[in-house]
């Protein structure tokens, strides 16, 4: 029913983390990894510095190193995984759940506030808890299985060696022994770290060390009889066969979680796993929030959102990665029109365009998801603001800075100074050892400028060699200490403009301010213009 609250979603991750035997030291080697994975049957080890986790290996990783033929005693730190997902230990079963279906894991690692190891909880360990929720299902394995790649089996004379190239290269964590299609036997990832363990030969045959007999299910099987199965024997797959007994898949602990919800449509369209694989594919970053009720927890991140911002923004409230009141504007939005589209926000030294939209879940563990589309924009804003040979502000936004400026101060009754300059005979640098010197020219320029002037004032190219600043709050008098300066700052320049050449320059100012000279862009812009060229008259390296 929607709405409804199953009293088992709301445990603590806290209270059933699991932490015996399932954390080793930085400094172990993989055979004392491969020894305590053996005893803790959970798949999985947690690499702690002291009390910290920076790494995990899971059985998968294991049979992959072992397929490459590194020794065991080698040194954990050049194998383990960095990319950890993480959850505090206030969550709850129905949160981890969904972590673990978005982010494609089988297990989260539960830390404290401070981030000290609590321990693991794997889906497993999930379903234990949900498993309640299958007797009110029909579901049957038929439902599930024809989402399910091909069946990968081996014959039990092939070697161990052949299991292991079939995992690795399949990415699966058993693979069924079959003898004329009938499964006699399995192997898993689990079997493949207790023969290492054991220091067993690759070569030896798979029928040697494969479990038998077989659990297996038909299609029209109940899936609550497969779950009833997985908890009892402690397994996380059943082989499915057809009326001839031949294998034909396999369904996995994943499998059977995925279908928690009841409503198989709409759960596959809630999740959109398929589209979230074309999703990793997009330049933009997408970042999905489940809101919970209480909070609002990033969830799931593209690979774009994991280059760009890291994995540690998962499991965060959304307000540790935007300021509490631009998403309490997003989210005010979002909930009462579902959607939003092109919000500018700065973050970082990125300017991005924000969209997003809300879908209402009605499931048991949540209240609803906020997909969110960020692109960035930096480069645009600044094609269209900022002069791409010298990096400082264009024509066109020193202009309309100029308007707001003059509308700022008429309203505040404020002064300010608008400053018009040339380099002084600029073309025969040009003619003398070409335009690319003249290009260091004036980059040196700009740069000079930018640093001599203060940090309020507004610095642009206003085309060719014409550069314009605008000083805010600035009468003529304040104005020509600043240009004075500027002015000695670059007669004492020297610009390399050739391998064993440098050159020196001087250039000409013209002051205008406001409200003396002009109250409107034109008068003020023509009062500068004029008041440059009479410099330029006076002999140049000059200010009027």
């Amino acid at each position: 029913m929607p709405g409804r609250e199953s009293p088992l979603l709301n445990i603590l991750l806290k209270d059933i983390a699991q932490q015996e035997n399932l954390s080793v030291q930085s400094s172990s080697s993989l055979k004392d990894l491969v020894d305590l994975m053996n005893v803790n049957q959970k798949g999985v080890v947690v690499v702690l510095e002291d009390s910290k986790p920076i790494g995990i290996l899971t059985e998968r990783d294991i049979v992959e190193i072992l397929y490459n033929g590194v020794k065991l005693d080698e040194k954990i730190h050049a194998y383990t995984k960095k990319n950890l997902v993480t959850t505090i230990g206030e969550r709850t079963v129905g949160y981890a759940l969904n972590l673990t279906l978005e982010n494609n894991i089988r297990r989260v690692i539960v830390v404290d506030d401070s981030g000290n190891f609590l321990g693991v909880v794997t889906q497993q360990d999930l379903l234990k808890y949900l498993e309640e929720d299958f007797y009110r299902l029909t579901i049957k394995v038929k439902h599930i299985v024809k989402k399910i790649g091909d069946l990968m089996s081996v014959s039990p004379n092939e070697p161990l060696h052949a299991v292991l190239k079939i995992m690795v290269s399949n990415k699966i964590s058993s693979v069924p022994v079959t003898e004329k299609g009938i499964p006699v036997g399995i192997i898993s990832e689990k079997d493949i770290l207790k023969l290492a363990g054991k220091n067993i030969p690759l070569e030896a045959p798979v029928s040697r060390y494969m479990n038998s007999p077989v659990d297996t299910a038909r299609l029209d099987s109940l899936l609550v009889e497969v779950v009833e199965v997985m908890n009892y024997k402690n397994i996380r797959r059943v082989v499915i066969v057809d009326e001839a007994g031949i294998a034909i898949n396999i369904v996995t602990i994943r499998d059977v979680i995925e279908n928690l919800e009841g409503d198989y449509n709409k759960f596959l369209e809630r999740k959109l796993q398929s589209a979230k694989e074309i999703l990793n594919l997009l330049p933009e970053v997408l970042i999905e929030v489940t809101d919970t009720g209480r909070e609002q927890l990033i969830i799931w991140i593209n690979d774009k959102a994991v280059s760009t911002f890291g994995r540690d923004i998962l499991d965060k409230p959304v307000t540790s990665f935007l300021p509490h009141d631009t998403w309490n504007n997003i989210y005010s939005t979002l909930i009462k029109l579902g959607k939003i589209e092109h919000i500018k926000l700065k973050k970082d030294d990125c300017i991005y365009e924000l969209s997003g939209f809300f879908i209402t879940t009605f499931g048991k563990m949540e209240q609803g998801r906020f997909q969110l589309i960020l692109r960035d924009i930096t480069e645009d804003i600044k094609l269209s603001t900022v002069d791409p040979l010298t990096d400082i502000y264009n024509r066109r936004f020193i202009n309309a800075f100029l308007m707001k400026e003059i509308e700022r101060s008429k309203r505040l009754d404020r002064h300010f100074s608008v400053v018009i300059s040339d380099i002084d005979n600029f073309k025969i640098i040009n003619d003398s050892y070409g335009h690319l010197s003249g290009d260091l020219v004036l980059k040196a320029l700009a740069r000079l400028i930018t640093d001599t002037v203060r940090n309020l004032d507004v610095v642009g190219r206003y085309g060719g060699d014409e550069f314009m600043l605008i000083l805010p709050d600035a009468d003529n008098e304040t104005a020509l200490n600043v240009i004075e300066r500027l002015r000695m700052n670059v007669e004492s320049l020297d610009i390399q403009v050739l391998k064993d050449i440098k050159v020196r320059l001087t250039a000409s100012f013209g002051i205008a301010s406001f409200p003396e000279n002009g109250t409107s862009l034109d008068d003020l812009l023509v009062a500068a213009d004029e008041k440059l060229y009479k410099s330029k008259r006076q002999g140049k390296n000059q200010i009027a």
